[in-house]
């Protein structure tokens, strides 16, 4: 099932490359929409299905997949101002050690950005994560909550930035541990003509209740990203390696990061 989920990803990606449906080509530039799916605080609406694919994790060294929903949702507040929810439903299949299948912790993120912002770009506000786990083996057990912000440059063919949130559990299962967790996703992605753009996108952690040789993971790869469309929906696809060259022993040695959206530019 795994295998079948990247590979469908794969096939979204490749199908940008073909020029599929261009008799009913959509008039928008392939590439500044590609940059557009790039910032994480653009007011569009975007459907994003993401998978991860974690190699050689655990103490037996297991393979894990997860499936995350992460529909963006912009809300106009005011002339200047808007409002982006964006939101993380992770379906989880873990072989060992508990075997089990399921939902995840939901997380949700609320940025404030200004709508008229062109080069330098930035958002913050709030997040929450919910133990919405099904089976319990797969939640947190904990309600967190943190600050969240993003910062970055758009340029004639970079969009080069940083998202960060740091949380902490408020409530939830006692005999579950704390959660205290620093996110930092940086990003670089040099984009090229017809949709196409090469990214660096690490998604570094660091959770601070650990010893201090076991706090870091830190990725290092590439992705593809290429703007598309199947008829007149527009979409992006995006796929990635990487390889966490500083983790804690327990940890996902590398990983395969896949997503195909659908887009409703304005």
């Amino acid at each position: 099932m795994n295998r079948n989920i990247l590979l469908l990803l794969v096939s979204f990606l490749l199908a940008g490359t073909t020029g599929f449906a261009q008799d009913e080509k959509p008039k928008v530039d392939m590439t500044e929409l590609a940059k557009k799916t790039q910032n994480p605080v653009e007011s569009m609406i975007q459907l994003p299905l993401g998978y991860y694919g974690n190699i050689n994790w655990g103490p037996e060294k297991n393979f894990s997949s997860t499936l995350e929903l992460k529909p963006v949702i912009p809300i106009k507040l005011s002339k200047g101002l808007n409002l982006i929810v964006r939101s993380i439903i992770p379906v989880v299949f873990m072989p060992s050690p508990v075997n089990r299948s399921g939902l995840s912790d939901i997380q949700l993120q609320f940025y404030f950005a200004p709508s008229k912002a062109k080069k330098f770009i930035w958002g913050i506000g709030p997040m929450v994560s919910f133990p919405t786990g099904a089976p319990y083996e797969l939640c947190s057990g904990k309600w967190t909550a943190g600050p969240i912000g993003v910062g970055l440059f758009m340029l004639k063919h970079w969009v080069m930035g940083a998202l960060v949130n740091q949380r902490w559990s408020f409530a939830g299962d006692g005999s579950m541990p704390d959660v205290n967790q620093l996110y930092i996703n940086a990003f670089a992605n040099y984009n090229f003509k017809h949709g196409w753009a090469l990214s660096y996108a690490p998604e570094i952690y660091a959770n601070w209740d650990l010893p201090s040789a076991q706090i870091w993971t830190v990725p290092v790869g590439l992705a593809g990203i290429k703007a598309f469309h199947i008829g007149k929906q527009l979409m992006s696809a995006n796929l990635g390696y990487y390889f966490n060259v500083i983790r804690p022993s327990n940890a996902t040695e590398m990983y395969v990061k896949a997503a195909i959206s659908l887009l409703f530019p304005k």
